[in-house]
């Protein structure tokens, strides 16, 4: 990406414990130095579950984001999901209508849209519970305490935007998993209107939090 918000650090600030809770805080910035904000976590362990939460201060230093979230990059064996929010095909913030609430399952090549030009996919939007299986050894529940979106890649970002055609991708050898508080609308003006306001992603203040629990 031009603006390399696919490659965004994090510089960590502090570290102390608070109330029984790890929290750290860190600056966002990108390979060359441009400061985008704080990047806020806390975590509660218990015997059998993990409280997490981030708050994600964005500056005006980019004037819109494509999403606003956490990338976690897993083993190739974590490769299918269960959630309970909007599906069962894709969906994003301005095409969700279409899309109806219920529990489903898929696998991450069932998650792939195959378009001629590869592009971000396979985002499910109002998102309470989403399950992750490591083939058929386990898996690990997060439940969110607000809606959010999810997506799993076999491709990096930067994979999908610097190929031109969907058979020269390269599969990474991680999966990437994708847990945002906001993701913009498709539209891109390039065929078309581009994204109606409320659907794009600004700066201010962004809030993830769930629990990480068995699934079961």
């Amino acid at each position: 990406m031009a603006n390399e918000l696919d490659k965004t650090a994090l510089a960590l600030v502090d570290v102390h414990m608070e109330n029984g809770q790890l929290c750290s805080r860190h600056r966002i910035e990108t390979p060359h130095g441009l400061d985008l904000g704080s990047f806020d976590q806390s975590w509660v362990f218990s015997s059998d579950k993990l409280y997490y939460s981030c708050t994600i201060h964005l500056n005006d230093a980019v004037k819109e984001y494509p999403r606003v979230g956490l990338k976690c990059d897993l083993d190739t064996s974590w490769s299918a999901v269960r959630w309970f929010g909007r599906g069962p095909h894709e969906n994003y913030p301005d095409r969700c209508e279409g899309a109806a609430i219920g529990d489903y399952f898929a696998t991450i090549d069932d998650l792939y849209v195959p378009y001629i030009v590869p592009q971000d996919y396979g985002v499910r939007t109002q998102v309470s519970r989403l399950d992750l299986y490591d083939g058929d050894t386990g898996g690990v529940r997060l439940q969110s305490h607000d809606e959010l979106c999810f997506a799993l890649h076999r491709y990096s970002l930067s994979e999908l935007w610097e190929k031109r055609h969907a058979d020269e991708l390269v599969r990474s050898n991680v999966n990437h998993l994708y847990l945002d508080s906001a993701v913009r609308g498709v539209g891109t003006a390039t065929c078309g209107p581009d994204t109606l306001e409320r659907y794009r992603v600004r700066s201010g203040v962004h809030r993830l939090s769930f629990t990480i629990s068995s699934s079961h």
